[in-house]
């Protein structure tokens, strides 16, 4: 099975090179030094879970794409960009994909797929994908994971899909990853996994952001910390609104993986913003409250958030 990893980050650098320690044919796509540096020096991950060096790695150049570009057609494309760089990564990954080819992405929010059939990608080709993992790019080529075992979950978004894409090739994807030790689940409801995923990521993201203060800062003040309790059922409450099955038991499970984080934990879109780049605000905080919007609801932690951002980056 062939592999192609577009965005060589933490989440595209640690799953694509525990396939390529393991023995799996993976192809990298990068662009700029990081790909520069992937082809002098390979690829490097520390981690709790076993360092591993590459010296040595199969990259091509994401800016000189073409149908050409692979000698083996791939089977399985991880799309592990951020969210804001998807639409710009499709039209350089388009060329690589054929009628076998499954497209997983494994991004921040819950509407790549919609993103990707917009651009034509077809649904017959995605299968519905997130990644937990903690770890940072802390050079080009270079991944240090440093918290929680890394973990996959993939699934079929509809049933219509499903008949489309064989159980029997989401179970072999599902092997490859675990035969290279990585932890991968399959779900009947990657929409709902997707939520439980957003509900934590975007909720935090959001309240961290808009106070510029990490997770134990938000703690210390009781206020704060009821904050993040009231922002976790405000998007949970969107969710459910959009028909995702959201329960009272994946608030409770979310806010206790929270009280579990170290207290310098940040979210990426926080440390982002407050870089002043790019960030994932568009949809993680801007997304959902388009939702609140179009459907007169009440959400009024978010709100604030999202208006202090806004007020924050245009000051």
């Amino acid at each position: 099975m062939h592999f192609v990893i577009l965005g060589c980050g933490a989440v595209g650098g640690y799953f694509g090179g525990r396939l390529a320690q393991h023995g799996e044919n993976v192809t990298f796509v990068a662009r700029g030094q990081q790909f520069e540096s992937m082809k002098a020096s390979g690829l490097t991950i520390n981690s709790i879970e076993g360092d591993v060096k590459l010296a040595k790695v199969n990259v091509i150049d994401a800016l000189s794409l073409t149908s050409d570009s692979l000698t083996i057609p791939a089977d399985v494309i991880f799309i592990c960009v951020k969210s804001y760089q998807l639409s710009a990564a499709l039209v350089q990954v388009k060329p690589l994909i054929s009628a076998k080819t499954r497209v997983i992405p494994l991004l921040n929010g819950v509407n790549a797929a919609d993103v990707m059939q917009q651009q034509g990608i077809a649904s017959a080709n995605i299968i519905g994908g997130l990644a937990k993992i903690i770890a940072e790019k802390s050079a080009d080529g270079v991944i240090n994971h440093t918290g929680a075992k890394p973990h996959i979950t993939l699934g079929c978004f509809t049933e219509q899909n499903a008949k489309v894409i064989e159980t029997e090739q989401l179970s072999a994807i599902a092997k490859r990853l675990k035969l290279a030790g990585i932890s991968v689940g399959v779900t009947s409801d990657i929409t709902l996994a997707l939520w439980r995923k957003f509900i934590l990521v975007a909720a935090w993201g959001a309240l961290a952001a808009s106070r510029k203060l990490n997770l134990g800062e938000i703690r210390s003040q009781s206020h704060v910390a009821f904050l993040l309790e009231r922002i976790v059922n405000e998007y949970a409450d969107i969710g459910r609104k959009v028909g995702v099955q959201l329960g009272d038991k994946h608030i409770k499970e979310t806010l206790s993986f929270l009280s579990r984080l170290a207290d310098n934990s940040e979210t990426s879109m926080q440390r982002d913003l407050a870089a002043g780049g790019e960030s994932e605000f568009d949809v993680l905080i801007a997304y959902p409250m388009a939702i609140v919007e179009d459907l007169n609801l009440s959400a009024p932690v978010l709100t604030q958030c999202y208006k202090k951002i806004l007020e924050s980056s245009q000051g």
